[in-house]
C-alpha cells in the first residue's frame, strides 16, 4: 500500500498535527504515467487503504472528466487569501509579504491562468522573466508562495499534482557585527539612560528589533533573571515571535541594572516614550545611528546588534547549540553562519592528521 502517516508541527501552537498521505503511480494502457498524492480524509491508515483504493479504481475507470479548474485570481481570492493565512496562522506581516508576492508577481503572470495550466514552460518561462527584476531572496520567496497557493489546491481535491517549479538557489547572506569594544562604545555613548538599556538589551539578548517594542515588565523576571519574549510588533501590530514560540534568554548583570534603572509605571511595555507610547522601529534606527556617530563607531543595522550578540558569544566560545536556543533559531542552519567566529575554527583540531602522520612514521621506524 502507497500510504504514509505524516507528522507536521504547528509553528503558531506547538502541537503536532498527524494525517495520512496517498501516494500512488499509475500507469494508464497507453504508457503514460500519473502520480497523484493526497492526504486522506479519514486520518487512520485504514481510511487512507481505502482511500488509496478508491482512487485507483477513478484512474483504472473514469467514470467523468474531470471539474474545470479555476483561474488563478478567482480561486486566490475567493478561496484561498480568505483561507490558509488564517489557517495556518501566519503572522500579519507574513499575509502582507504574499498579498505583495501576489500584487506584484504573480498576478500580473497568471489572473487569467487556470491552475492546472501552471506548469511546464509557463513556470520556467515565468521565473526566466521574474530574474531580469528581482533578487534570488526574492524570488525564493515568491517562489514558496505559489508553491503553497498549488499545494492547496492539492490538498483541497482542486488539482491531482504540485507542479514541478524551478529551484532557486540564494547565496549566503552577509552580515556584519560589533566587536566587544565596539559594543561598549556605543553603549558609552547612550544620552540617557533608556538609550543606555536600549543598546544594553539589543547587545545582551540578540533580541529582535519586534521583540524589543513588544517586550513588556511582565516579561523581565528580575528574580529569577531572565527575559522572556513572547510576542513581537511589526508596524505597530503585537503577534507571536516569528517562531511562533517562546524563548527565555539569561539576564546578564548590566542588563539587569540598565532595566532597574528605567522602571516606570507609564504602561506595560519596557521601552516607551513619555506617555507610555511604545517606541517605534525608527526610533530605535534614529538612536542607533546618533550613538554611533558620538561613538566614532561605523554606521551597522540595529538588527547587526542581534549578529553581534551571536557572533561575541561564539567568539568566547559559547556553543553553537547555545547560541541557536537564545537567538531562537528554528534550525542550527541560521545559527551555523557565525560557527566561523569559535576559537580555533578547527585549526588546532586539523593538526591531528599531522600528529597521526608522525606517530605513523615513528611506529615504521621503530619496527
Amino acid at each position: 500500500m502507497s500510504v504514509r502517516r505524516v507528522q507536521r508541527r504547528d509553528p503558531t501552537t506547538g502541537s503536532t498535527r498527524e494525517y495520512w498521505m496517498v501516494d500512488v503511480d499509475y500507469e494508464h494502457p497507453d504508457g503514460r504515467r500519473e502520480r497523484v498524492r493526497k492526504v486522506s480524509p479519514v486520518p487512520t491508515r485504514r481510511g487512507a487503504e481505502e482511500y488509496e483504493r478508491k482512487i485507483r479504481a477513478e484512474l483504472l475507470n473514469p467514470t467523468q472528466k474531470r471539474k474545470e479548474a479555476p483561474l488563478f485570481s478567482q480561486f486566490v481570492d475567493e478561496r484561498w487569501l480568505p483561507t490558509y493565512p488564517a489557517s495556518a496562522g501566519n503572522r500579519a506581516t507574513t499575509i502582507k509579504e504574499k498579498e505583495g508576492h501576489l500584487k506584484l508577481y504573480l498576478k500580473p503572470a497568471f489572473a487569467l491562468v487556470r491552475l492546472d495550466d501552471i506548469r511546464g514552460e509557463r513556470v520556467d518561462r515565468f521565473f526566466a522573466d521574474l530574474t531580469k527584476k528581482v533578487g534570488p531572496k526574492t524570488r525564493k520567496n515568491v517562489r514558496a508562495t505559489l508553491r503553497r497557493i498549488l499545494a492547496s489546491a492539492v490538498e483541497w481535491e482542486i488539482l491531482d499534482t504540485i507542479p514541478k517549479l524551478p529551484r532557486v538557489k540564494v547565496p549566503d547572506s552577509k552580515f556584519d557585527h560589533l566587536s566587544r569594544e565596539e559594543s561598549d562604545a556605543l553603549i558609552a555613548a547612550a544620552r540617557d539612560a533608556q538609550e543606555h538599556a536600549l543598546f544594553v538589551f539589543a547587545l545582551h539578548t540578540g533580541a529582535r528589533a519586534g521583540e524589543q517594542l513588544a517586550i513588556e515588565w511582565g516579561d523581565v523576571d528580575f528574580r529569577n533573571r531572565k527575559i522572556i519574549f513572547r510576542r513581537s510588533s511589526v508596524h505597530g501590530v503585537v503577534g507571536p515571535t516569528k517562531s511562533g514560540r517562546e524563548r527565555k534568554v539569561p539576564m546578564t548583570d548590566t542588563l539587569k541594572k540598565a532595566l532597574e534603572a528605567i522602571r516606570h509605571s507609564r504602561g506595560a511595555n519596557v521601552f516607551c516614550d513619555e506617555e507610555g507610547k511604545p517606541l517605534t522601529i525608527w526610533m530605535l534606527h534614529h538612536r542607533l545611528l546618533s550613538a554611533s556617530a558620538r561613538a566614532d563607531v561605523r554606521k551597522v543595522r540595529w538588527h547587526d546588534l542581534r549578529h553581534s550578540f551571536a557572533s561575541q558569544l561564539v567568539t568566547a566560545g559559547v556553543p553553537i547549540r547555545q547560541v541557536q536556543d537564545w537567538l531562537g533559531h528554528a534550525s542550527i542552519t541560521m545559527t551555523m553562519r557565525y560557527s566561523h567566529l569559535a576559537p580555533g575554527s578547527g585549526t588546532d583540531l586539523i593538526k591531528a592528521l599531522e600528529t597521526n602522520g608522525n606517530l605513523t612514521a615513528t611506529r615504521a621506524k621503530a619496527s
